[in-house]
């Protein structure tokens, strides 16, 4: 383990069941872990290397978000999330620092967005019917949400409005397991729907454009070794895409993609993950 004050610089986290392990990046060393409490099924961090955690505790619906400081070992925040829902994920708004947690409801399923202004207190909740099980946001540069659970369509909550608008796909996506940001395009990590049925399937970052109620797919990345039978989650990070698939961390160029620049062996499987910039 690499001395807690001897490391400086941008972290990666990978989240799992009870653990977070923390890496250099973009070396890729291993530092050390922080316990958790259940199972953590989003990462995601802000501009100010605060990295979130969303843990679900318990199947009846019991789940929180803590707050990391960067490099920090101990939380420095808990959000607490609305009664019987599932948190799946979260994304940070780089305009505003807001938060928004994607949830889903452990009796019904159905699926919701919290935003909680400045990254606290009681949030606000907001639904969509394009919204479906497992639903995944991500904000843009400019503080537009766009959230989807896959198929043709999305649903946006565009600067200075209440209520999302739906967005039509100009291309049927399999299930969406995370939006982000790519600095040009809303990078969405799915697979190819038409080959659902196939014996073999791969992950794919979908490239999405929006205008008004339309989505516009411009391109489809193809990584190689990204199964989509246990792919995990993934993070864009300076001219990078990692990803959690089976028990390893896979480093590919991006958007180049194409075959991994490294690959790291774990010995648990991993979740979601983050990139942490040294404040």
């Amino acid at each position: 383990m690499v001395p807690h004050d001897t490391v400086s610089g941008d972290l990666l986290y990978v989240g799992g069941r009870d653990t977070i392990e923390i890496y250099t990046f973009p070396a890729g060393t291993y530092r050390e872990s922080l316990h958790t409490t259940g199972s953590v099924s989003g990462l995601c961090a802000d501009s100010k290397g605060n990295v979130f955690a969303v843990n679900q505790v318990s199947s009846s619906g019991t789940g929180y978000v803590y707050k990391y400081g960067h490099a920090g070992m101990k939380p420095i925040a808990k959000l607490d999330v609305p009664k019987n829902d599932m948190p799946i994920d979260c994304t940070a708004d780089p305009t505003t620092r807001n938060l928004a947690v994607t949830l889903q409801n452990s009796r019904t399923y159905a699926p919701s967005i919290a935003i909680y202004p400045k990254e606290t207190g009681t949030p606000q909740i907001y639904v969509s019917r394009a919204l479906g099980a497992n639903p995944q946001a991500g904000y843009d540069d400019r503080g537009n949400l766009f959230a989807t659970s896959g198929g043709n369509v999305g649903a946006e909550l565009a600067v200075g409005k209440s209520t999302f608008t739906t967005v039509t796909l100009s291309r049927t996506l399999g299930g969406v397991a995370h939006v982000q940001w790519d600095g040009a395009y809303l990078a969405l990590q799915s697979f190819d729907s038409l080959k659902h049925n196939r014996e073999k399937l791969f992950e794919r970052i979908f490239r999405l454009q929006i205008s008004g109620s339309a989505g516009k797919i411009v391109s489809a990345l193809r990584f190689h070794g990204w199964p989509e039978k246990d792919p995990g989650e993934s993070w864009i990070q300076a001219g990078k895409i990692i990803a959690t698939p089976f028990r390893e961390i896979a480093f590919w160029a991006y958007p180049t993609a194409g075959m991994p620049l490294k690959v790291l062996r774990r010995g648990r499987p991993g979740n979601a993950i983050t990139v942490s910039v040294a404040p």
